[in-house]
């Protein structure tokens, strides 16, 4: 689609050994889209772009920001489940018993897990058993974890949508304003949003993500790239 790209090994990077293929072009502006990192691990590669005189579109700051649920909850708490956060050695279940929750859904600060289970807590006793096996399935727990209050889903409805420099772009169909103010509120160069309807109609922001990791989804590859033809349309014949 015009665009010049580089490939690395993301383990020699995990290693401490970045080396792109072909060399990053010096003051080019440079996407990522590969594996997700955690926020120390994607500052590190931010230096290693800056270092060989490229620019990142992500800042390391902007890529936590929609990366970690806590980071972009307090912009979006009132459209999106309520949640509240915790560190693994807490009392979850008291905790939220002391709420008057009955259930909850689980994840950590990044996903939730889809294996044994799921992460749907319909009753608060049910905490411990998925929290084992997120650490089982996920390797790990990162960052904390968060509990958000169940809400009546259609679970077909759930949908992704992509914002860029700003402008909310949709796969098919119209923009939903929850996405729109989402692109207001966030200040992130390319970021993911993911949306559910309710039952009683209302639409809901599910998750956000780094959009340089987010998947595709039902995307397709053009759809996605050619989101950058707002900003780069030379590129394109």
């Amino acid at each position: 689609m015009g665009f010049s790209f580089s490939i690395f090994s993301f383990e020699q990077f995990i290693a401490g050994k970045f080396r792109p293929i072909p060399s990053l072009p010096p003051e080019e502006t440079i996407a990522y889209r590969g594996w997700m990192m955690k926020p120390e691990q994607y500052r590190a590669f931010h230096h290693a772009i800056c270092d060989v005189g490229a620019v990142p579109l992500t800042s390391p700051e902007q890529y936590e920001l929609c990366h970690y649920l806590p980071r972009w909850y307090s912009l979006l708490q009132d459209l999106t489940p309520e949640t509240v956060f915790f560190e693994e050695g807490d009392d979850i279940v008291g905790k939220l018993r002391s709420l008057s929750w009955s259930s909850c859904f689980l994840k950590d600060y990044v996903k939730s897990v889809a294996s044994a289970g799921g992460s749907m807590a319909g009753n608060l006793s049910e905490i411990p058993s998925i929290l084992t096996a997120m650490r089982k399935y996920r390797g790990e727990i990162e960052g904390g974890i968060c509990a958000r209050r169940v809400e009546d889903f259609d679970l077909d409805s759930e949908d992704r949508y992509f914002v860029f420099r700003g402008k909310p772009f949709v796969r098919t169909g119209n923009v939903p304003e929850s996405v729109a103010t989402a692109a207001q509120r966030i200040a992130s160069p390319f970021f993911s949003v993911d949306v559910a309807r309710r039952r009683d109609g209302v639409l809901r922001i599910i998750e956000l993500g780094d959009g340089q990791v987010s998947d595709r989804k039902n995307w397709e590859p053009n759809q996605l790239l050619g989101i950058l033809r707002t900003e780069y349309p030379i590129h394109f014949k």
